[in-house]
C-alpha cells in the first residue's frame, strides 16, 4: 500500500496526464468497476475549470486566437503548469513566457505583451487598496530635498512596456465590434496599470514618463529616476508632470533618506 504522500503526488500528476492512470493508482481507489470513469470525470473537470480561469484572465488573447485554438493552448498550459494556489484569481502569471515559447505562436509576436497587458489589469484590480499622497504629507519636506525624496508608488500599479502598439490591440478588442485595424508599424507601446480607486485605469504614457515612474516604482530618488527619463528625452518636465500625477493616486507615500 503507497503512502498518503505518494497517492497524492501521483494523483496530481495523473491529472495533469493524457494517459490513463497507473494501476496503482486506480487500487486505491473505491474499487466499484467505476473508479476509472469516475477519475476521468475529475480530470476533465481540473482541465476544463483552470482553462476557464485563462479564459476569463485573458478575452483579448482569446479573441485573437480564436475560441478553439486558445482552449487547446489553455489546456497544454494547465498540465505543464497547473495553479499552485489555493484561488484561481491570478493564476496564469506564466501565460505570457509560455507562448513567448511556443514557435507555432512566432507569427503573432505580439500576443505575449498583449497577455502581460492582461494579466497586469488583472494584478492592479486585485491589489491592495491604499489611501492617496496628500499634501498634508508633503507639507514639512522642504523644496531642495525633494529630488531626494522615495516616492511611494500605488500597490496596484504595473508598468508594462511593448515593442509593439499592444494598447491599441487591446482597446479594439474590448467592444464587439472589430472595426478597426491595427498595424504592427504603429510603434511601441509605454503602459501605465493602476487601480487608484475602484476602476482600473490603463495609461497610454511616453517613453520618458514610463521610465521615470519604472524608476521610481524601483525605489530609486526623485532625481534619480528624472535623470534616467532625461536618458531618453532631454526635454522632459517633471514639474508638469508632478502636477498632473503627484497626488491623483499615482503615489500613496514617501520615504526619505
Amino acid at each position: 500500500m503507497i503512502s498518503l504522500a505518494e497517492l497524492q503526488v501521483q494523483f496530481c500528476d495523473a491529472l495533469r496526464s493524457t494517459e490513463q492512470p497507473p494501476q496503482e493508482l486506480l487500487d486505491e481507489l473505491l474499487d466499484d468497476g467505476l473508479n476509472l470513469q469516475r477519475f476521468n470525470v475529475y480530470r476533465n473537470n481540473f482541465i476544463v475549470l483552470n482553462a476557464d480561469a485563462l479564459a476569463d484572465m485573458y478575452p483579448v488573447v482569446k479573441r485573437l486566437l480564436g475560441e478553439s485554438a486558445f482552449q487547446m493552448l489553455a489546456t497544454r498550459y494547465v498540465r505543464q503548469q497547473p495553479p499552485m494556489e489555493r484561488t484561481l484569481l491570478l493564476y496564469g502569471e506564466g501565460f505570457a513566457d509560455y507562448m513567448n515559447s511556443l514557435a507555432e505562436l512566432s507569427a503573432l509576436p505580439y500576443l505575449a505583451d498583449v497577455a502581460r497587458l492582461e494579466y497586469a489589469w488583472t494584478a492592479a484590480y486585485h491589489a491592495e487598496e491604499v489611501g492617496r499622497l496628500d499634501q498634508r504629507t508633503l507639507s514639512s519636506v522642504l523644496p531642495e530635498a525633494f529630488g531626494l525624496l522615495r516616492l511611494i508608488t500605488h500597490p496596484s500599479m504595473q508598468c508594462i512596456e511593448s515593442s509593439f502598439p499592444i494598447y491599441r490591440i487591446w482597446m479594439v478588442n474590448q467592444g464587439d465590434e472589430l472595426d478597426q485595424a491595427v498595424s504592427l508599424d504603429e510603434g511601441a507601446s509605454h503602459l501605465i496599470i493602476i487601480r487608484p480607486d475602484t476602476e482600473v485605469d490603463v495609461r497610454a504614457v511616453s517613453a520618458a514618463e514610463w521610465r521615470l515612474l519604472d524608476h521610481l516604482q524601483r525605489g530609486d530618488t526623485v532625481e534619480d529616476a528624472y535623470l534616467n527619463a532625461l536618458e531618453i528625452s532631454g526635454e522632459f518636465d517633471l514639474t508638469a508632470f508632478f502636477s498632473r500625477h503627484l497626488f491623483d493616486g499615482t503615489f500613496c507615500a514617501i520615504k526619505s533618506d
